[in-house]
């Protein structure tokens, strides 16, 4: 019972975390839109690979915590930039060709090239690090989890963010044979002005 307990609540917060419009969920949209669901699954694996090193740093290491409170700044600063930047590049092109539109090309949107966005979108972030730490506390402090439940808990988490962010995926993908080569454009304009927000506000936001 107790197990189930861990397991549901865990899955619940990973739809709760996964729902949120970040930049994570603007680069699934788009690149579903753009490229066909696998492209935006590819992106999600990043984002859990990334999720699953925060876990294990929240799970296992106070010294990890002290290291990015110590150099929040710097950190902040540099994925606000890459946030930045990469969304002017989606700005910048934002009209897709048409012939691009159903598949991905091995060229730029390998599973590689898709994977290591998602991570980097996730891993630039220590906002991110620091959400999962929390929890962790949370758990320890108010649940009295110990390490197993935890486990159970964070990996119902994952599952949960993966298969949210694979519907997400699918369903944009879904939706692309209706959508008007014009609103292509406009999509990646708006995830490049997100990316543009969300990495000022990083950047700047412990300045403020």
């Amino acid at each position: 019972m107790h197990f189930l307990s861990c397991f549901g609540q865990g899955f619940l917060t990973g739809i709760a975390l996964s729902l949120m419009l970040g930049t994570v969920f603007f680069a699934l949209i788009r690149n579903s839109l753009n490229y066909g669901y696998k492209s935006g699954v590819y992106i999600a694996l990043g984002v859990i690979i990334s999720d699953i090193i925060f876990i294990t740093f929240s799970l296992l290491s106070h010294g990890f915590a002290v290291f990015l409170k110590n150099y929040e700044l710097a950190i902040s600063v540099i994925g606000g930039l890459v946030l930045m930047i990469m969304g002017v590049m989606m700005f910048l092109k934002s009209n897709p060709k048409l012939e691009e539109v159903n598949e991905i090309t091995d060229k730029n949107n390998s599973a590689f090239f898709l994977m290591s966005k998602g991570f980097l979108i996730n891993a630039l972030n220590p906002v991110n690090f620091f959400s999962w730490l929390a929890i962790s506390s949370m758990l320890t402090i108010r649940f009295d989890y110990v390490l197993i439940d935890k486990i159970v808990f964070f990996s119902a988490s994952l599952c949960s963010i993966f298969l949210v962010e694979f519907g997400i995926s699918f369903g944009a993908s879904k939706i692309k044979p209706y959508i008007k080569p014009s609103l292509f454009i406009i999509i990646n304009k708006i995830s490049g002005a997100i990316f543009v927000l969300f990495g000022l506000k990083l950047a700047l936001g412990l300045f403020f």
